[in-house]
């Protein structure tokens, strides 16, 4: 009797194990990825909770999380105080671009801070690039464009060149400003002037003669001797 059970349990065993196979590989266990968090705060897509939102500001993130991607972005008008708080950190931006208008989008962190920005400006799409800059001046990350084409929006992308994530301590301020005309006209080339040198040769002889001849004449006075005749003897 009991040898009869002994192939029935070794077919339940067989089945068993195999059912488990199957469940595991169906639903595998979640790796254990210490950067999970981060790549879920970094999502591109417009649906985060405001708990969301609440948790990244109390972790030091910036005002303007979520910004990522261009989904994300936001407009950028005035001075934006932004900083770089998780690994691979992004701030995207756009504004209107007008035609025929100067711009200058500058990235600059506090004096005392390691913070390195780097600027990447690009079409509309979010990926044709038309400038990128970092260490314009110091840590400073500034691109200058003319738009010579038609009114259109671009994308604005900043990143950290060193990889650092220090939140507050890798801030960074973000500023926009357009010119109708060259903001620094010294700087246009200016025509190489050429040096004409006429010679002058001017010779005015003055010759002055002045002759005084005085003639002083005197009175000359001729006394007559009186004659005394002489008596002879």
């Amino acid at each position: 009797m009991k040898q009869r059970w002994v192939p029935a349990l070794c077919v339940v065993a067989i089945l068993f194990a195999a059912f488990s196979a199957s469940r595991a590989e169906a639903n595998p266990l979640p790796k254990n990825d210490s950067s999970s968090p981060a790549k879920l705060l970094r999502r591109c897509e417009n649906n985060y909770s405001e708990d969301e939102i609440v948790d990244m500001i109390a972790n030091g993130e910036d005002g303007y999380e979520p910004d990522d991607c261009p989904l994300l972005a936001h407009t950028l008008t005035g001075p934006m105080l932004l900083n770089f708080c998780q690994p691979g950190d992004e701030d995207w931006v756009m504004f209107r671009a007008k035609s025929n208008i100067i711009y200058q989008i500058r990235a600059e962190p506090q004096w005392n801070y390691p913070t390195e920005p780097h600027l990447e400006l690009f079409e509309g799409d979010g990926h044709s690039l038309i400038a990128q800059n970092d260490h314009y001046f110091g840590n400073n990350a500034e691109i200058w464009w003319w738009n010579s084409n038609a009114e259109r929006t671009v994308y604005v992308r900043a990143t950290e060149l060193g990889g650092r994530h220090d939140c507050g301590n890798s801030a960074y301020t973000l500023t926009l400003h357009a010119f109708a005309e060259n903001p620094y006209p010294q700087a246009t080339a200016l025509p190489t002037a050429t040096a004409t040198m006429t010679p002058t040769l001017t010779l005015t002889p003055t010759v002055t003669l002045t002759s005084t001849l005085t003639i002083t004449s005197a009175t000359l006075s001729t006394e007559t001797p009186d004659a005394t005749p002489t008596s002879g003897g």
